[in-house]
């Protein structure tokens, strides 16, 4: 375990590498890196920074020239996954690619290592279809992953090729039916599964739903000693049942994932559900430590800044306090200098002295149709204070005034009076801006519908997060139901 002096050291001996190797970039000499002798004149030199600060930099890097951000080659451009704004191209370097591998060695290293009954079984490891054909910019440089395994190295790619229940060659079918099909099928026929990792639950909750909707047809495909056993399973749904030695599943579990991980917990009781660390497109940020009981800093992946939500003070790793709220920052050796995250974590604890995060929600996901300033975070929370049992939920605009969409068997209150606790919304109101809230009665399978609307706007399955909040309207006409 670090000592509190080791993060800090960790940090900036980051920091200073990264700006050591691009010190003759056009942004290196734009900012002055060779003039950069603290973390002090770091931040006196480099502003904050979000995605719109680098699309003129990164038109150039699309074109194909060099020397730009980052001293290494682009190898590739990956697209962000976010499910509530287009999708950005990040340049991802060979030193990114390594930068990631830090947390990931580690992760994996402890996953292994104290999780009893992982080594003798087969995992499952989220595949997503392909959204698209491969593309490459005009500059020659490839746009996209063609699969979630390019994020590890060649030796953690040969260790899963031997434990994968599911063959990664799966994840180029585009017929959605057909990429379901044979990733239940695969699911389904592996005795000895032990783990399943996914990034969003709802990804896994597909699947699991597909298996049952479509029982008859897929037991043929199974080998003949399993087909008892599994319709009987699926009969009852009793999936713990179907994989007997399975121990533990990673995914999401904070935020708006939090009400879908209960419902795989309470699908799998006796299996360890752990929570996933923070992982974005444009960086790693957290990995999952079973001794810890929680997700730690991945202090030697990048340099991170904090900014708190608190009082809007900027500071370090070794800085951070717990049971604080903070923004992430990051620096990274694929050419992001300062970049403004927006998500926010809270410090949990501390693991030696390297701090503990869980994540909170998205600082950027704003509504504002009219001043309101309607923030996820603060939606989430009003949400949860009225205690709405519902199996999905989420509010969004139309029109002149908000909806909120929900399944629920039981009596729904109108949120309206609650979300007035916001100013900026209740001012609306007044001025009659904004009309009163309605509720949007769900009747059908809301988180499929949601997935395959986001999936049929180009992006990755495995990868979308249903929100609390969004920004787009007309989900009225993409989700069965009617309002109240």
């Amino acid at each position: 375990m670090l000592r509190l002096s080791d993060v800090q050291a960790a940090q900036e001996a980051k920091l200073f590498q990264i700006l050591a190797e691009n010190k003759e970039t056009e942004f290196g000499c734009k900012y002055d890196f060779s003039g950069i002798k603290s973390v002090e004149d770091f931040r006196r030199n480099v502003p904050l920074s979000v995605y719109e600060d680098y699309t003129g930099s990164i038109e150039k890097i699309v074109a194909g020239e060099k020397n730009i951000l980052t001293a290494g080659d682009i190898r590739m451009l990956e697209l962000s996954s976010g499910s509530t704004s287009a999708s950005k191209l990040i340049p991802y370097t060979l030193g990114l690619k390594e930068e990631f591998q830090r947390g990931l060695r580690p992760w994996l290293y402890d996953l292994y290592t104290n999780q009893a009954g992982l080594k003798s079984g087969k995992s499952y490891w989220s595949v997503t279809p392909a959204t698209g054909q491969n593309r490459v910019s005009k500059g020659g440089i490839p746009i996209g992953f063609d699969d979630d395994g390019q994020y590890f190295g060649k030796l953690e790619e040969n260790l899963f090729n031997l434990i994968f229940a599911v063959r990664k060659d799966v994840a180029q079918i585009k017929d959605m039916d057909e990429f379901y099909r044979k990733t239940a099928v695969s699911l389904l026929a592996c005795r000895h599964l032990s783990l399943i990792s996914v990034w969003n639950p709802t990804y896994l909750l597909l699947i699991l739903d597909y298996m049952k909707e479509n029982a008859e047809s897929l037991l043929p495909l199974i080998p003949v000693r399993r087909r008892k056993k599994i319709r009987e399973s699926l009969n009852h749904g009793d999936f713990q049942g179907i994989w007997p030695r399975l121990q533990l599943i990673s995914c999401w579990v904070d935020g708006q994932a939090r009400p879908y991980a209960k419902k795989i917990q309470d699908l799998f009781p006796e299996v360890v559900i752990q929570p996933k660390g923070l992982l974005a497109t444009e960086g790693f940020v957290s990995f999952p430590v079973i001794a810890a009981r929680g997700a730690v800093l991945s202090v030697f992946s990048h340099y991170f800044e904090f900014i708190s939500l608190k009082d809007n003070q900027i500071c370090d790793a070794h800085e951070l306090m717990e049971g604080q709220q903070y923004e992430v920052v990051i620096t990274t050796s694929g050419g992001l200098y300062r970049y403004r995250l927006n998500d926010v974590i809270e410090v949990t604890g501390f693991f030696g002295k390297t701090p503990t995060l869980r994540f909170v929600g998205k600082r950027d996901l704003v509504s504002d149709l009219f001043g309101e300033k309607l923030n996820a975070i603060f939606v989430q929370k009003t949400l949860e204070s009225l205690q709405i049992q519902a199996e999905f939920w989420l509010v969004a605009p139309s029109d002149d005034r908000y909806v909120l969409f929900v399944k629920s068997d039981g009596p729904i209150t109108n949120p309206d009076v609650a979300f007035r606790a916001n100013f900026h919304y209740d001012y609306c109101r007044k001025l009659g801006q904004l009309k009163e809230m309605k509720i949007f009665r769900l009747t059908g399978a809301p988180a499929r519908e949601y997935l395959d609307e986001c999936v049929k706007r180009g992006q990755k399955l495995g990868d979308i997060k249903i929100p609390v909040l969004s920004l787009h309207d007309g989900w009225e006409d993409i989700f069965r139901g009617d309002f109240e």
